[in-house]
């Protein structure tokens, strides 16, 4: 876990980014400990379509919010569909799908300078990564599945913040979440085919695993990012579905995590 931490709260456990925390931003990614879901989603569940009770979903919001510092009444949530799709995020948007229908959609990554917008994206094996410019004041939460991955959608975050907001990619922080690991993304030589093979690891059964952490943190690299910048937490999903949500370890019976940012 070098670069980040543990942050516990009343039996709740988030995991931060000590990077993140010295450009001054609130952040969070959560596990599912702790939280108000039941039954085989039982924890901290920020999903609103997998079958949990929406009053315990939002529950976990309000919940998180004061855990984070986070200004729940200004959430901003996406209609993710493993796009490369961007939004620049306004304080128009503030609320959107949590305190009121939101219009955002085929969106996998949020963008905004506006101070306490907390912008959220999802996962259940995704590759969850938070972004910060501090000298220009610009966030990001980019939800990179291995079809945005594919698409590098954590690439066009960077090009986005540095065209709308005049940030410095040399300047970007970034967090690589939980997700996924080499370990257990295992795929068929088709999809193995969409990534350079210095990220695919043929196995004996006549399938491959692909290394999405080294992936991302290629494209952010390659994006203008310095190495040093690019903190990867490399724990996996499914290898700790005791800890996170995974849908390759639970299927239907899973809920998401959140990952989640404010200025």
């Amino acid at each position: 876990m070098a670069g980040f931490y543990e942050f516990h709260k009343n039996g709740r456990l988030y995991i931060k980014s000590e990077a993140l925390d010295k450009c001054g931003v609130r952040h969070g990614f959560t596990t599912r400990q702790g939280g108000a879901s039941h039954g085989k989603i039982e924890g901290m569940n920020f999903g609103f379509r997998v079958g949990d009770d929406p009053d315990d979903v939002y529950e976990n919001y309000r919940t998180a919010a004061a855990d984070l510092g986070l200004c729940y009444e200004n959430f901003v949530l996406a209609r993710q569909t493993h796009t490369d799709n961007i939004r620049c995020v306004t304080r128009s948007d503030a609320g959107k799908g949590i305190t009121r229908e939101s219009d955002i959609t085929d969106t996998d990554g949020l963008i905004t300078d506006e101070p306490d917008i907390p912008l959220v994206i999802f996962s259940a094996d995704c590759v969850p990564i938070l972004l910060v410019e501090p000298k220009k004041r610009v966030i990001a939460a980019v939800h990179s599945g291995w079809r945005g991955s594919v698409k590098k959608i954590a690439r066009a975050a960077v090009q986005k913040m540095e065209e709308c907001y005049n940030a410095d990619a040399r300047e970007i922080y970034a967090a690589i979440g939980a997700s996924i690991g080499p370990c257990c993304f295992e795929v068929g030589e088709d999809t193995a085919a969409l990534f350079p093979e210095e990220y695919v690891i043929p196995k004996q059964n006549g399938k491959c695993t692909v290394d999405l952490w080294r992936f991302n943190r290629d494209i952010l690299t390659e994006a203008g990012l310095r190495g040093e910048n690019i903190s990867v937490l490399g724990e996996c999903t499914v290898c700790q579905s005791d800890r996170y949500y995974s849908y390759r370890a639970h299927r239907e019976h899973t809920g998401r995590l959140a990952a989640m940012i404010q200025i």
